[in-house]
């Protein structure tokens, strides 16, 4: 049989322990009462990182032979969804007092790279293949697919720097058009898209100024003859042509990918050389052209040739 505890000995200890926290409250002598413990908050969660590339896809690869227009989307809230999921993982990315729209949710987005890899992070680690639009200039839309019979491509960003919520969906292609393999294709994010220039077959180069003490030289870098080609990107009448329109943001990337870098400056664009020498200046007789790789500036008379790095090349005798 067990005892029950004396009941005056228990209102004694419990009065006993109430004197005593009272004390500690009061904090005897005038001191400070003790500070609260602060609360502990939990840290964000990190955004998933995406597989290298954004090109890994456990649902195989996608066509190059994709047909793809504008239809209806059912990969539009998975994407949405992906947004807000970024938003909460990162809010440091964003300016929430900042928004494309009183209440839309549509913030100003600080850091884009983080942004546009963190939505393609959320989708995979839903499930979903996505990546980030190889083809498209400015490396922001996005491509995503949940089987190989279609994916589907979206614009989440405005060109003003927000979030985009409305209108994102931009086509669906049938069957699904990545992942691709690249192969000898412009690397990932270039800016030089389909369809994409045949090599450099050749070099055209003439005297473009005629100044009293220097000349100005250009130089063009051509593709073909390709017929289909040339038609595709808006040279309808001829078979040769540049890789793009002068006024195309394409050309320079596009350039930069078949023209290659020039081997005595090291930027974009061909190689000058006079007599077989490289331009280094007004002793020299030629200079390269400040802000113009396709451009060169002589102030003597001899042969200057231009080539592409695949061995195109263009001569001009220039006699002063």
């Amino acid at each position: 049989m067990i005892t029950p505890p004396n009941r005056l000995a228990v209102t004694a200890r419990a009065f006993a322990w109430t004197l005593s926290l009272l004390a500690l409250s009061c904090g005897g002598g005038g001191g400070s009462p003790s500070a609260p413990p602060t609360p502990t908050v939990p840290p964000p969660q990190p955004t998933p990182t995406p597989p290298p590339g954004g090109t890994t896809c456990p649902l195989g690869n996608g066509s190059v032979n994709a047909t793809c227009e504008k239809g209806s989307s059912r990969l539009q809230g998975a994407v949405l969804t992906a947004i807000d999921t970024v938003v909460q993982q990162q809010p440091q990315i964003f300016d929430k007092t900042q928004e494309a729209g009183e209440g839309t949710g549509q913030y100003l987005v600080l850091d884009k790279e983080a942004y546009l890899n963190g939505v393609v992070a959320n989708l995979v680690s839903a499930g979903f293949c996505a990546q980030r639009d190889p083809d498209d200039f400015n490396y922001e839309r996005i491509q995503a697919k949940n089987q190989n019979d279609f994916s589907e491509l979206f614009d989440i960003l405005t060109g003003t720097g927000y979030i985009r919520r409305n209108g994102i969906y931009t086509e669906t292609c049938t069957p699904a058009s990545f992942p691709v393999d690249r192969g000898d294709l412009p690397p990932a994010g270039s800016g030089c898209g389909a369809p994409y220039p045949p090599p450099i077959s050749r070099m055209i180069c003439k005297i473009h100024l005629y100044g009293a003490d220097i000349y100005t030289l250009d130089s063009t870098a051509l593709v073909g003859p390709d017929i289909s080609y040339c038609t595709s990107v808006g040279f309808i009448d001829r078979a040769t042509c540049p890789v793009r329109k002068e006024d195309s943001p394409e050309r320079g990337p596009c350039e930069e990918w078949r023209v290659g870098y020039a081997k005595d400056t090291g930027r974009t664009g061909p190689t000058w050389t006079v007599n077989g020498n490289y331009c280094t200046g007004k002793a020299s007789g030629c200079e390269n052209h400040p802000s113009n790789q396709y451009a060169l500036l002589v102030y003597a008379s001899g042969t200057y040739q231009v080539c592409a790095q695949t061995g195109s090349c263009c001569n001009v005798i220039v006699e002063k």
